[in-house]
C-alpha cells in the first residue's frame, strides 16, 4: 500500500509525449547536494496507452514503473553505505480537458516529475488534490454512526455506493500534544472510538472500507494530501486482471469515481442542512450519551458478576 498524490500538468497536454519524456533520460544530479538520485530505470508498462470509461468519461493511460539509487553524499563513510534502492510508480491519464499524473510519492512528488519531464519553470506541474480536512472526515463517522450508509448516484436514484467500515481513525487531542487513535475490524463499536470523538480536536487520517457496483470491497486510507488503496483487500472485477492493471485501474477508479462521488455527497448533505454545525454538536451529544450509557452497562454487569460471586 503505497501513499499516492496526483498532479495536473500545465505544460504538457498530449498522453504519448508525457509518456516519452517520463522515460527518456534523466540528466544527472548535482554533486553538492546531500541527497542525489541517481542511476535510474523505467518501465513502461503498457506497449500501447489503454481506454477506461469512469464517471461517464473517457480516459486514456499507462503507467511507468521506476526505480533508482538515492544516495547519501556523506564523505565519512563509503558511498555504498549510504545508498539505498527506490522503486515505485507513475500513472499517467488523460482526459478530455487535462492531463494528470498519480504518483506513489507525497513531499518529494514535485521535485520528481519535474525531474523526469525535464522541467525547469514554474507552474508546469501543481498539486490536483481533493479537500479532504477533519468535518470531512466527522462526516464519514456520522454516516456510519448514523447507519446512513448507502450513497445514490445516477438519475433512477438506484444505489452504488455503500460504506461498509471505518477500520481505524487518527488524529490530536484538544492540547495539540496528545496524538490519539482508534484501530479494529469494527471500530465504530468500540468505546474508545466513541471517546476519540469527544477527546479529539483534529482528524488527519482515516481508513474506511466501502463497496461499489461491481466492487465489493475498496479499502482506502485517506489523509489530507494523500490517498492509499490497500490493493489486498480489493474485491471487485478487477481482481481478474495482473498486478499492473489492477493497479493502474483501481487508482484511477478511486481518484475519478469513488473521491468525487463521496465529495459530492458530502457537499449536497451541508447544502441541504443535513450536516452542518448544529448536526455536529447533536452528534457529539449522541456520542456522548452511548458512550455514558456504554460504560454504565458494563458498572452493571462487573456489580452483578460481583454480586453473583458474593451470593
Amino acid at each position: 500500500m503505497g501513499t499516492t498524490t496526483r498532479w495536473i500538468d500545465r505544460k504538457t497536454a498530449d498522453l504519448d509525449d508525457a509518456v516519452r519524456l517520463l522515460i527518456d533520460s534523466v540528466e544527472p544530479d548535482e554533486k553538492v547536494k546531500t541527497i542525489v538520485w541517481d542511476n535510474w530505470h523505467f518501465d513502461k508498462i503498457f506497449s500501447e496507452n489503454c481506454e477506461i470509461t469512469l464517471n461517464g468519461r473517457n480516459i486514456s493511460y499507462n503507467m511507468i514503473r521506476y526505480s533508482f539509487d538515492q544516495i547519501t553524499m556523506d564523505g565519512a563513510q563509503p558511498v555504498e553505505d549510504m545508498t539505498s534502492g527506490k522503486t515505485g510508480f507513475i500513472i499517467v491519464y488523460k482526459t478530455e480537458s487535462s492531463l494528470n499524473y498519480i504518483i506513489d510519492q507525497n513531499s518529494s512528488a514535485q521535485r520528481m516529475l519535474r525531474r523526469l519531464l525535464s522541467y525547469s519553470g514554474k507552474n508546469e506541474i501543481e498539486r490536483n488534490m481533493f479537500e479532504l480536512d477533519d468535518d470531512f472526515f466527522i462526516w464519514l463517522i456520522n454516516r456510519m454512526y448514523m447507519e446512513n450508509q448507502a450513497i445514490e448516484t445516477g438519475s433512477d436514484g438506484a444505489t452504488q455506493y455503500e460504506l461498509k467500515a471505518i477500520r481505524s481513525i487518527k488524529g490530536s487531542a484538544d492540547d495539540l500534544q496528545t496524538k490519539v487513535s482508534a484501530f479494529g475490524e469494527s471500530v465504530m463499536n468500540l468505546i474508545s472510538t466513541l471517546s476519540f470523538l469527544l477527546e479529539s480536536d483534529s482528524l488527519n487520517k482515516i481508513q474506511i472500507d466501502l463497496s461499489y457496483t461491481g466492487h465489493e470491497n475498496i479499502s482506502l486510507v485517506l489523509q489530507r494530501g494523500t490517498v492509499s488503496i490497500e490493493t489486498k483487500r480489493y474485491q471487485g472485477k478487477y481482481e481478474t486482471e495482473n498486478l499492473d492493471e489492477q493497479l493502474a485501474k483501481l487508482h484511477l477508479m478511486v481518484y475519478i469515481e469513488v473521491l468525487p462521488t463521496l465529495l459530492q455527497e458530502y457537499h449536497s448533505d451541508m447544502e441541504n442542512d443535513i450536516w452542518n454545525r448544529e448536526r455536529y454538536r447533536e452528534f457529539l451529544t449522541d456520542v456522548a450519551k452511548d458512550l455514558q450509557h456504554r460504560i454504565q452497562s458494563k458498572i452493571d454487569m462487573i456489580n452483578e458478576e460481583h454480586t453473583d460471586t458474593k451470593g
